[in-house]
């Protein structure tokens, strides 16, 4: 079942699109094997640094649509062109990263590995929810023309209108449940062939 976000668009799109992603990253990193979700691939990010990865992404996300929306103004600045369509967001975002763009600041802080790592796994993945879920309610009180006229600085991409920021959000969580998943399949691993089945 690989998840098809579409183009959102409205706040009603994002809610929604934030509601099955939230549905879908429980099946699919609670479906890796917990041995291999706490493995690195080579120099890359395990699947446990890649989820403590997304849920640090988010958390902040949450944290400034809780601002009055003059603080955020004065201090990111009026947005006052139309935001970039979802689309036109990725696209710009995948060039980015073709550049080398790197997570910098939002990368996983080194962590050892408990010993139980299945209930380890379980409760970052419930982290996660709480993240998505948290992100979901503080955008409830967003107006449409809220969502195009307040900012937020990413680290990557500079300013980007709040509606922007939750395309990127949307798309963030894709981007890497996609690599992980293509990972796993290319260590030639039976936990890849069952992911398939997941996506």
């Amino acid at each position: 079942m690989k998840q098809d976000l579409g183009s959102p668009r409205t706040k009603q799109d994002v809610l929604h699109a934030l509601a099955s992603l939230n549905a879908r990253e429980l099946q699919f990193w609670l479906g890796i094997e917990p041995e291999r979700f706490i493995r690195p691939f080579g120099e890359a990010w395990s699947p446990a640094d890649t989820l403590r990865h997304l849920i640090k992404s988010t958390v902040p996300v949450t944290r400034a649509l809780k601002l009055p929306r003059l603080a955020i103004r004065v201090l990111f600045g009026q947005g006052w062109d139309p935001s970039t369509p979802y689309l036109d967001l990725v696209k710009r975002y995948r060039a980015v990263l073709a550049a080398g763009g790197k997570a910098g600041r939002f990368s996983p802080s080194p962590v050892r590995a408990p010993a139980n790592v299945r209930a380890w796994q379980e409760s970052l993945v419930a982290e996660c929810q709480s993240a998505v879920l948290a992100l979901s309610a503080a955008v409830v009180p967003w107006t449409e023309r809220d969502l195009d006229r307040c900012r937020l600085p990413h680290p990557l991409l500079g300013k980007l209108t709040i509606r922007e920021m939750l395309f990127f959000t949307l798309y963030h969580y894709e981007h890497h449940r996609a690599i992980i998943a293509g990972r796993l399949v290319s260590d030639g691993r039976g936990d890849g062939e069952l992911l398939i089945n997941i996506l």
